[in-house]
């Protein structure tokens, strides 16, 4: 072989040397045809929705004690700290004014029945007696002026003697007139009438005195424990003071003020765990027991918020619990088994309002698939549509994401 062929084959071997690291070279650095996303799988689980916030616990009942008269405290028979019952009593007030009172009211009550008895038993009989009499006096004392008649005009009487007669017998003549008019115009039925309302006025003043009577002994209303006093034996009572608080220690409640938004999701019977920092590791159980009917302002510095007030009763409380202690509350509020779920992150929300995930395909083809969604928990939230178990959902769609478009997925999450 000359040396111009050697020549030869040693540039063509080195031309197809070059050749091919100039492929590997463009085939390295050629740029992958697709946006690369990052995906996850549509799993099924059993999702859970709560709400969580914080309230206070309050006794379920609880009353202030307060007297409807002032008088003198005679005896307390309980003190801060007593569990009483319903209509246990609890002090009694000075009544000495209040039974003279009744006793008064009552003797004029028995003076009012005893008239009632004579008007029945009467009638006109009183009136004819009257007028009888008065028919009397008049006929002696026209027999005597007729008389002195004689005797003044014989001078044996003197015109004094003679004028009195006279004025005598005109005086008992208009009373014998009097009581005729009384007898005619008189109406038993009508006097028994005036007098059995006298009676009924009587017994309602009695009625009134001894329900009052009932406020010297001031009992409980409910049963509970006596958790303030703001009293001191012999001492006076004032009207519309409290004298002393009485809570039902065994029927506690939380209330709270949830927004309107999380409000709305709530309704009674919903299933509360209760735990707080005041009774250590303990949880406690509850129930929804009430939902505000309507919502309420609440001033913050900066800000208003409408919140609706929710009630919660606590199941099997015990000493651990006071009221005016802090809860945490965790309300559930939905539950569903074996539910289709994604993150949060992989539903794309479209300007109209229209929910869509965007499945891939193994060989990176895009699906746009609409959705609905139903109950979500705090990281996941169940999707309602036509997808299956195990589909791969591109995670933080973006408006570049389209349907039929090509994508390279980067790794699953």
């Amino acid at each position: 072989m000359n040396r111009k062929k050697k020549v030869l084959i040693i540039l063509v071997v080195l031309i197809a040397v070059l050749g091919i690291s100039g492929v590997n070279m463009a085939i390295k650095n050629k740029k992958p045809n697709g946006v690369v996303v990052q995906t996850t799988p549509i799993v099924r689980e059993d999702i859970e929705s709560h709400i969580l916030t914080t309230g206070t616990i309050f006794s379920m009942d609880k009353r202030d004690i307060i007297s409807d008269v002032e008088e003198k405290i005679e005896k307390i028979y309980v003190q801060e700290g007593d569990k009483v019952e319903k209509d246990q009593i609890l002090m009694k007030l000075e009544d000495s004014d209040i039974l003279y009172r009744i006793k008064d009211s009552k003797l004029r009550l028995e003076i009012e029945k005893e008239g009632l008895k004579k008007l029945e038993n009467e009638g006109t009989k009183e009136f004819e007696i009257q007028l009888s009499n008065a028919k009397i006096r008049y006929e002696d004392a026209k027999n005597t002026y007729e008389r002195n008649i004689k005797l003044y005009d014989e001078g044996i009487i003197n015109k004094v003697e003679f004028d009195k007669s006279k004025d005598d017998v005109d005086q008992l003549y208009n009373d014998f007139l009097l009581a005729e008019e009384k007898l005619k115009n008189s109406n038993p039925e009508n006097e028994i009438i005036i007098q059995k309302q006298k009676i009924e006025l009587a017994k309602i003043e009695t009625e009134k005195l001894e329900k009052e009577l009932e406020k010297y002994t001031i009992k409980s209303p409910i049963s509970g424990t006596i958790v303030d006093t703001n009293i001191s034996e012999s001492g006076i009572v004032q009207s519309h003071v409290a004298l002393m608080s009485i809570q039902d220690l065994e029927h506690l409640e939380i209330i709270v003020d949830i927004n309107e938004y999380d409000a709305s999701k709530i309704k009674e019977g919903d299933s509360v765990k209760i735990t707080g920092d005041s009774f250590e590791d303990r949880v406690y159980e509850g129930k929804v027991k009430y939902v505000g009917s309507i919502a309420k302002t609440l001033e913050q510095i900066q800000s208003k918020e409408n919140v609706v007030e929710i009630k919660i009763a606590i199941k099997d409380n015990d000493e651990f619990l006071k009221p005016g202690f802090s809860a945490k509350i965790d309300i559930l509020t939905q539950k569903k088994a074996d539910a289709l779920s994604l993150p949060y992150e992989a539903i794309f929300t479209k300007k109209d309002g229209e929910k869509v995930i965007f499945t891939v395909s193994d060989d990176g083809i895009v699906k746009e698939n609409t959705i609905k969604t139903g109950i979500g928990s705090d990281f996941s939230i169940e999707v309602i549509g036509d997808i299956k178990e195990g589909n791969s959902v591109i995670m933080n769609p973006t408006e570049g994401i389209k349907d039929g478009s090509q994508v390279i997925v980067d790794k699953v999450m």
